[in-house]
């Protein structure tokens, strides 16, 4: 089975872990031949779809690709059996920003939070989700070819920075699992997406073995962490995750690709 996999810079942990995955049973993942492509950051906004091949605009997004995938700067949508978009731009920090200001049925009461229907909160977070790179660009690989797409959003951050650390943006991951609303936040999330992604490709959920509090990565995923495809560069970014993340995923990307071929 030959996987595209295209992403942003969560695509090193799934790199790492695949090269762990294999070193560690070669035999058992005889089946599947990824190739990696992304870029940083938003680099994939930079991209266009021309006679089924994605093409980069930008001469930097080109040697991204070129030096993941072994030299190819470009990406034959025919040559794969299946898809694994990684990122992208979709997170759970979306839906907390909403929950800041607004509540629904199934949360905590908060008088300074305007109340608003569960249905409106599934439909305006799925518009929102929708116009994310990831539902975009599983839009456009569609448009070409019918193979099965599987796609996961970008992990939850750490469960250590909720104790909070300086130049550290807080999104209000704290205030949710206080109020005992983070479970609901996490479900509301996975729905969204999946329902964003519908039409083009399956949502594949973050492991449950790696989620805390439904809306934190449990921080042995996290440590040593690298935004890096060769490893190098660990620190303390609570956004990005490890070779033991990435492990955990690709049984469940191979398993969702299977059952779609």
């Amino acid at each position: 089975m030959r996987v595209c996999v295209i992403g942003n810079s969560h695509i090193a942990a799934l790199k790492l872990g695949w090269d762990a995955s294999v070193a560690a049973d070669p035999a058992a993942w005889a089946d599947v031949k990824p190739t990696f492509f992304g870029a940083p950051s938003d680099g994939m906004r930079h991209v266009k779809l021309e006679d089924g091949f994605i093409i980069p605009k930008r001469k930097d997004i080109a040697e991204h690709f070129q030096r993941m995938s072994a030299g190819q700067d470009k990406i034959r949508l025919a040559d794969y059996d299946g898809f694994f978009l990684v990122g992208l731009n979709v997170s759970v920090k979306r839906i907390l920003r909403f929950y800041k200001t607004h509540a629904w049925v199934g949360l905590s009461a908060d008088a300074e939070k305007t109340l608003v229907h569960p249905q409106f909160v599934q439909e305006f977070l799925t518009e929102r989700y929708g116009s994310t790179r990831l539902v975009e660009l599983a839009t456009m690989i569609r448009s070409v070819v019918s193979t099965p797409i599987v796609a996961m959003a970008e992990p939850h951050w750490a469960s250590w920075i909720r104790q909070g650390q300086a130049g550290t943006a807080d999104y209000g991951w704290d205030e949710a699992i206080v109020a005992g609303d983070a479970v609901q936040i996490g479900a509301a999330f996975l729905q969204s997406v999946t329902a964003a992604l519908a039409p083009y490709a399956t949502l594949v959920p973050q492991p449950p073995e790696t989620v805390q509090d439904g809306i934190m990565t449990a921080a042995a995923y996290n440590k040593d962490a690298s935004r890096l495809i060769s490893g190098e560069g660990g620190g303390t970014d609570a956004a990005h995750m490890n070779a033991a993340f990435g492990q955990a995923i690709w049984p469940l990307v191979r398993q969702a690709l299977q059952v779609q071929l």
